[in-house]
């Protein structure tokens, strides 16, 4: 089968879309993806056997620039440029049940006809939805998270998009999502089947881990041998509690160090923090690293910490990649008390939670395993059998097993 991926992802596409596409192009479908509409420049390359096309947004709109084109015939005052501009897209926001934006990410879409339409993620189902329609093939929505609850959205644009998803939702044919809680959401909200579980899970690197990852990492740091490792990895952001974890590097004893994977704006932030607590010595950045290498880095830790805090429904109950990473890498995790890690450590092991909201919360948690050598030892123990199960091989099997009926239907 002939099929098209849309996602809206214009920085970095998420392992988890590429991972998906792999599984479906290795069993034999073909695979166009449209990865990001609002990209720095316009790319078109093969990935793998991935065809992969990413555009450049203007932000602007064919209907609007024949209006500006007509007035400037007549007048060509900025003034009235801008007003044109703006009542224009006011208008558009308002009345336009399908937006500039929307007309230029079907535009683009409309070029790859497919056997199946798969989107990844709420701003893609619209365009998703009508292309499938027009075509007149299944329809394949795999939710990340609970979009519209996202607190860093302003309140218009979630509000638009829950009712996108509540209009576009009933014409999907398969829905996905990332854990058992977030399906159980979806089928409450709207009166669906509950959606399937492909959890976050990632695959071992090509060759496996290196055996000597802990030294590797520890040299790379110019840190004795015997330094212990809490890790934190992934998007560095003001609403993740790392700064908390940042200030209770301070509480660490002498021979553990935090060491931090990732980058985004934030990092300036905690790289102040650093300085003006004279935390050098007890903080180290190692900014982004290659998502092929990353589980090497991972390997290398005594200790994973996921800080994430409730702040909305998405936080509440997230599943993040970096769970995954840490199971696969073999990473005792220390996570704050939310319903997917006590769900994971009741079933699993490899897991303490903790209430990791204050600076003596977290320190606490992390430094109670520090002191316990054997418990340390007995959570990796626990992790590694948990990696033979979370792995994205148990849930590729999933998804090729979902996709065995739309192959029957066009047989």
């Amino acid at each position: 089968m002939k099929i098209l991926m849309l996602t809206p992802d214009a920085a970095m596409i998420d392992r988890r879309i590429l991972q998906q596409a792999e599984t479906l192009v290795d069993s034999g479908h073909s695979l166009t993806l449209l990865a990001g509409f609002e990209c720095d420049k316009e790319e078109h390359y093969v990935y793998g056997s991935i065809d992969i096309h990413r555009y450049k947004y203007d932000w602007d709109d064919e209907r609007l620039k024949r209006i500006r084109r007509f007035v400037m015939k007549w007048s060509k005052r900025d003034y009235l440029i801008a007003f044109v501009n703006k009542s224009y897209m006011a208008i558009a926001r308002r009345f336009f049940d399908i937006t500039p934006y929307d007309k230029f990410v079907l535009s683009k879409a409309e070029q790859f006809q497919a056997d199946v339409v798969h989107v990844h993620d709420l701003p893609c189902l619209k365009v998703g939805a009508i292309v499938a329609k027009k075509w007149g093939v299944p329809l394949v929505y795999d939710a990340h998270e609970i979009y519209y609850a996202q607190n860093c959205l302003p309140s218009a644009t979630r509000q638009s998009l829950e009712r996108a998803e509540a209009k576009y939702i009933y014409q999907v044919s398969l829905m996905s999502t990332v854990n058992q809680a977030i399906a159980k959401y979806f089928e409450q909200k709207y009166k669906i089947p509950q959606p399937l579980v492909l959890m976050n899970c990632t695959d071992l690197p090509e060759g496996g881990i290196n055996s000597d990852a802990k030294q590797s990492l520890r040299s790379h740091l110019g840190l004795d041998k015997n330094t212990k490792i809490v890790l934190y990895q992934g998007w560095i952001s003001d609403e993740r509690n790392i700064e908390t974890l940042v200030k209770s590097a301070a509480l660490f004893p002498d021979d553990a160090v935090l060491v931090i994977i990732g980058y985004g704006a934030y990092e300036a932030v905690l790289k102040q923090i650093v300085a003006e607590q004279g935390l050098e010595k007890r903080v180290f950045f190692l900014g982004k690293v290659p998502s092929e290498q990353i589980l090497n880095y991972t390997a290398g830790a005594d200790i994973g910490v996921i800080p994430y805090q409730p702040i909305d429904l998405n936080h509440e109950l997230c599943s993040p990649n970096k769970f995954f990473e840490y199971v696969l890498a073999g990473v005792p995790i220390v996570a704050h008390k939310l319903l997917f890690f006590e769900d994971m450590a009741a079933k699993h092991g490899g897991v303490t939670v903790g209430d990791l909201n204050t600076v003596a919360g977290m320190y606490e948690a992390i430094n109670k395993l520090l002191a316990e050598p054997d418990k340390l030892v007995q959570l990796q123990t626990e992790v590694k059998l948990a990696a033979q199960v979370l792995n994205w091989q148990t849930e590729a099997k999933k998804l090729l097993l979902a996709y065995e009926s739309f192959s029957n239907s066009n047989n």
